[in-house]
């Protein structure tokens, strides 16, 4: 990745890069435009560059920005205007203070947020690269991969070094949130739009105007809700739940799933979701990153000590694991082993869990979407907790029936209950298999 300037924006242009982490080697500097195309000219090396302009050059941007996409360079352009953190201009035109500290707080802040992405691997290197391109742009990006890879952590780190970084980032676990709630959680309601709804309640794409929008576990999403968002990303607006006046938003959406999105998402909307796309690949298909993720982790809690000083055999079985959970456990890992010297393979016998991790990060995630969604009710908690045991028990029984094909006798063992008591539920939750 080269950092081209066009003019001398900055006297410290040097001692700016160094302390924030660049290598001067990748920095180039001209005070002619020809000379600049030219200079992008070179080969692989000049495939990704960002742009730095200065203000008595600002009416070229356009002229470079239309050369590095005819020649397939991947370049984002930031023009110096006072008074200005960043904002986007006119597509892949940034505008940006670059006086007052303030190139080189930004680009300390990125090294800070992109070294949270811990590895050498090749996939870990390019991902740090692709991360500053994507941050700079205003397309959807979907993130796939298994749980624990961290897919929300670099969603985090997009939305921290990009030019809404100044505006709300908030996430939503599709999974956590009952269906019939989903769609006032997104999109907000009307005081007396549906029983329960006492007062009037922002939805999360206005709470997320001019900022960001994770949307994870994408594909536990109702249809009739996917298809509302697809308009609403479309139209860039929408009507809450209740309301006949449409509200009209700017988001960058961020989507993430664990599974194939295509098996439970509207083709066009996963098509609008994916502009951009990140494949995290599993911890076990880039081992090389572990010591160096074993090392964070230890200096994270204040140890000095690093994965080399582990005895060859404790080695061997940290780069050895599957690690199903993948980075997420491995971090569990690393507290057993500090705490009670437990290393990846001691207990042999030990079955581990693919969806333990999930299952935990679910719950937790669960039970903070119910507070939130129940704080504003004036309602006594043991109503609440009427509400959603009788809800849970409800979604439980009716997925555990589906899965036995509806045999009955089946369901009750899996759920150590008695034939009876399947029999009540089903009456008393209105349950029908014909209903999906």
């Amino acid at each position: 990745m080269k950092i081209v300037f066009l003019g001398d924006p900055l006297r410290n242009l040097g001692s700016s890069l160094a302390d924030s982490g660049f290598s001067k080697e990748n920095v180039e500097v001209y005070d002619d435009v020809e000379k600049l195309l030219n200079g992008l000219l070179c080969g692989e090396e000049c495939r990704r560059a960002l742009i730095l302009i200065g203000r008595e050059n600002s009416s070229k941007s356009r002229i470079i920005r239309d050369f590095t996409i005819s020649h397939g360079i991947t370049a984002r352009i930031f023009v110096n205007k006072a008074d200005l953190t960043s904002k986007l201009e006119n597509g892949l035109i940034f505008s940006f203070d670059f006086g007052n500290g303030g190139l080189k707080n930004y680009l300390l802040n990125v090294k800070k947020q992109v070294s949270r992405l811990a590895g050498m691997s090749q996939f870990a290197r390019k991902l740090r690269e692709d991360l500053v391109f994507f941050a700079f742009s205003d397309a959807s990006l979907f993130l796939t991969g298994e749980t624990g890879t961290g897919k929300s952590m670099v969603a985090q780190i997009i939305h921290a070094i990009s030019h809404r970084r100044e505006n709300r980032f908030l996430e939503l676990n599709c999974a956590n949130v009952p269906e019939d709630l989903l769609e006032s959680e997104l999109f907000g309601h009307t005081k007396g739009a549906f029983t329960g709804a006492y007062t009037n309640k922002k939805g999360l794409l206005e709470e997320t105007n001019n900022g960001a929008l994770l949307l994870d576990e994408i594909g536990e999403m109702p249809q009739h809700v996917q298809s509302k968002l697809l308009t609403a990303m479309d139209s860039g607006k929408f009507l809450p739940i209740g309301s006949n006046k449409e509200i009209k938003v700017d988001v960058r959406f961020y989507s993430a799933t664990n599974q194939d999105p295509r098996r439970r998402m509207r083709s066009d909307l996963y098509h609008r979701l994916s502009e951009l796309k990140i494949d995290m690949i599993p911890l076990r298909e880039r081992r090389d990153d572990i010591p160096i993720l074993v090392d964070n982790f230890l200096a994270d809690v204040g140890y000095t000590i690093k994965f080399e000083n582990f005895p060859p055999e404790v080695q061997r079985a940290f780069l050895g694991h599957n690690y199903s959970g993948n980075v997420r456990e491995l971090r569990n890992i690393v507290t057993r082993f500090v705490e009670f010297s437990e290393s990846p393979g001691v207990e042999k016998n030990t079955k581990y869990d693919p969806n333990a991790f999930a299952k935990t990060e679910l719950t937790e995630r669960f039970v903070e979407s119910m507070v939130d969604l129940y704080m504003a009710q004036s309602e006594p908690l043991k109503d609440i907790m009427e509400k959603l045991h009788a809800r849970l028990e409800s979604e439980i029984v009716k997925k555990v029936l589906q899965m036995c094909k509806w045999n009955k006798e089946e369901a009750a063992k899996k759920l150590s209950v008695t034939r009876r008591t399947i029999d009540n539920m089903i009456k008393r939750y209105h349950l029908d298999r014909r209903n999906k």
